[in-house]
């Protein structure tokens, strides 16, 4: 592995795609220590642990952490992968869709449409789980700091922008880096998890609380 790492590093045009590409990523990490305004991180953050394997959990993990820190990127990429899946449905269900995606032109109206519905999905999503989230309290206190509608605007709009953020990241990686941007960004979010997981292992081990 680590021989076919140098023969692509030693490739001009390959290695210019590979910096490229984790330059993206940089931006990527970099992105996901931006907090979202008028929610209390370190309240969501024992909320989402203490529901153990739960969505919510789930969703975390997909983002790399950045739900649970309730950063602008708090929704990741997922929103874009449920539209591809929503829209591969749906051009076998609609006859005028399948024509469309066998067209040169047309595979990119679909791509297009994919991505506009990925934003409509984070849209309603962010504020759906803000209002899930409007009830629940740790310790008395709230996670929301601020439960009005300009809050729910803002927390929406803020995790909305940053899902088509790094939607159009991902396509430059495809266009310009090693390619598949969606699933880069989404296997980096995941493998920055691990050295976190691995520690909260060990701290558990220690303390005799896994076994």
């Amino acid at each position: 592995m680590i021989q076919t790492i140098r023969k692509a590093w030693g490739i001009p045009e390959l290695r210019k795609k590979i910096v490229f590409t984790l330059l993206i990523l940089l931006i990527f990490r970099v992105g996901n220590a931006i907090p979202t305004p008028y929610i209390n991180t370190e309240l969501l953050g024992a909320y989402i642990d203490s529901t153990g394997g739960s969505l919510l959990s789930l969703y975390n993990v997909m983002s790399g952490g950045a739900f649970a820190q309730a950063t602008v990127f708090a929704l990741g990429v997922q929103p874009y992968i449920n539209s591809s899946i929503i829209i591969q449905l749906l051009t076998i269900a609609i006859p005028s869709l399948e024509r469309l995606s066998k067209e040169e032109d047309g595979r990119e109206k679909i791509e297009r449409i994919t991505r506009y519905v990925g934003i409509g999905l984070a849209l309603v999503q962010s504020i759906g789980i803000v209002a899930s989230l409007q009830s629940v309290s740790v310790d008395g206190q709230t996670l929301l700091t601020n439960p009005t509608f300009f809050t729910y605007a803002t927390i929406g709009i803020i995790c909305t922008a940053g899902t088509a953020f790094l939607v159009w990241l991902g396509e430059r990686i495809t266009e310009k880096g090693i390619g598949n941007g969606i699933s880069m960004i989404l296997f980096a979010g995941i493998v920055s998890r691990i050295p976190q997981l691995v520690s909260n292992m060990v701290t558990s081990l220690s303390n005799g609380t896994l076994k």
